[in-house]
């Protein structure tokens, strides 16, 4: 059986964080590939410092094209509804009817789970990774094992390094005028600047 990795985010802009972490999971639970989902509507971000939909696909596409085994969907981006993760899991889970699905999900999202959409249905489709980002470990392991017992999920604890960068950082440095060189992809940088994005 194929074991796939589902990585799904606003990715505003995707940065090398995401692309480390992404690749320990790859390594340590053995992926096949790992395919990275820019979020479409989410109905829990706030879409006001949102780039592009198209903007957001393509500086992933830039960031993972020199790896073969990191794909990209526009699975969600081409809804014009609000997309829910159940939803799109449901949507591969047929696609990929022989594999075993892996859906990354970061602490902060673990915390969130009870306001997930039909979670007391997501075992039927997937598995969850959480990667840690320098968080709690003890208070990781409690609630992954309080979902196990409310929900039934197969939740998977991943360590990687702690990169100390986030998408938030990187717009603010932008706005700023600061240099983001190093932070993302030298594809990546030169697309948010010749596109000028997040200088509003």
């Amino acid at each position: 059986m194929n074991l796939i990795g589902i990585y799904g985010g606003s990715f505003n802009p995707i940065h090398i964080g995401h692309l480390i972490m992404a690749n320990e999971v790859l390594i340590k639970l053995n992926l096949e590939k790992i395919i990275f989902i820019p979020a479409g509507n989410p109905p829990h971000k706030n879409l006001i410092n949102l780039a592009s939909t198209i903007d957001r696909y393509n500086m992933v596409k830039l960031s993972i094209e020199d790896n073969k085994k990191f794909e990209v969907s526009d699975i969600e981006i081409k809804k014009q509804c609000i997309t829910y993760t159940y939803d799109t899991l449901k949507e591969l889970k047929e696609i990929y009817k022989e594999s075993k699905l892996y859906f990354i999900i970061g602490f902060d999202s673990l915390k969130e789970l009870d306001t997930w959409k039909n979670i007391d249905k997501m075992n039927k489709y997937c598995d969850f990774v959480v990667v840690d980002r320098n968080s709690d470990s003890e208070q990781i392991d409690f609630l992954i094992n309080e979902y196990k017992l409310k929900y039934n999920l197969s939740i998977h604890y991943v360590q990687t390094p702690n990169i100390d960068i986030s998408s938030t950082m990187i717009r603010q440095r932008v706005k700023d005028n600061i240099n983001i060189t190093y932070m993302v992809d030298k594809k990546v940088e030169d697309y948010i600047y010749n596109n000028k994005l997040f200088r509003r």
